[in-house]
C-alpha cells in the first residue's frame, strides 16, 4: 500500500500500471475524473435512461458491483444515514450544500477487469479513507467515426463514492492528493 503522502494520482498510475504488467500489456495513459454525485449518475450507470450513444447490443458486456455495505440502499438513502451520522456525531445539521457522495469517471483500455477496479477500491479506502458505494464498467458508450465509419468505443467506469469520514463529515483532500 501507498503511504498516506502519496496522492491519489500517484495511486491510480501504480494501480493502472499493475494491471496491465501483470496481462503484458501497455495502456495509455489514464485518469479519473472526480466531482459530485448528480441525480442524473443512477439511471446513467444503471441504464435506467435511454441513451443515443450505447449500442444496446454491447450493453451485456457492462459490468457492476455494489459494495456490500451499500447493498439495496439508494443514493438518496446513502446521503440521508450520512447527514443523520453527522448531525449525531457533530450536534448540528449537515449543510445543504454538502456533496458526501461524489463520482469519478476512469479511462479504462479493455484490459482492466472489474476486479482490478475493485482493488483500485481498496486501496483508495485504506489509503485516503474515501469508500466506493458503486463501480460501473460502461462498454458500450462510443461514436461512428464520421470518416472511417468504424465504431470508436469510449470505454469507461464510473466509480461512485462515499466520500465522509466515520463521523460523517466531509474527507478534506488537497487538490494533489
Amino acid at each position: 500500500l501507498l503511504s498516506s503522502n502519496d496522492s491519489l494520482s500517484s495511486l491510480l498510475s501504480s494501480v493502472i500500471i499493475f494491471i496491465n504488467t501483470e496481462n503484458k500489456t501497455f495502456m495509455r495513459k489514464s485518469c479519473i475524473n472526480i466531482k459530485p454525485l448528480t441525480n442524473a449518475s443512477e439511471l446513467h450507470n444503471t441504464r435506467h435512461k435511454e441513451l443515443d450513444y450505447v449500442r444496446k447490443e454491447l450493453s451485456p458486456l457492462n459490468e457492476s458491483w455494489t459494495d456490500d455495505r451499500y447493498q439495496g440502499k439508494s443514493f438518496g438513502q446513502i446521503r440521508k444515514d450520512i447527514a443523520e451520522r453527522y448531525q449525531t456525531q457533530v450536534r448540528q445539521k449537515m449543510q445543504a450544500k454538502a456533496k458526501p457522495l461524489r463520482e469519478g469517471v476512469v479511462v479504462l483500455d479493455d484490459h482492466v477487469t472489474l476486479n482490478k477496479l475493485k482493488e483500485l477500491a481498496a486501496l483508495m479506502e485504506a489509503t485516503f479513507g474515501i469508500k466506493t458505494i458503486q463501480i460501473h464498467i460502461h462498454r458500450d458508450e462510443g461514436h461512428v467515426d464520421a470518416d472511417s465509419r468504424e465504431w470508436k468505443p469510449n470505454l469507461h467506469a464510473h466509480m461512485v463514492f462515499d466520500w465522509t469520514k466515520p463521523d460523517g463529515r466531509s474527507q478534506n483532500l488537497k487538490r494533489d492528493d
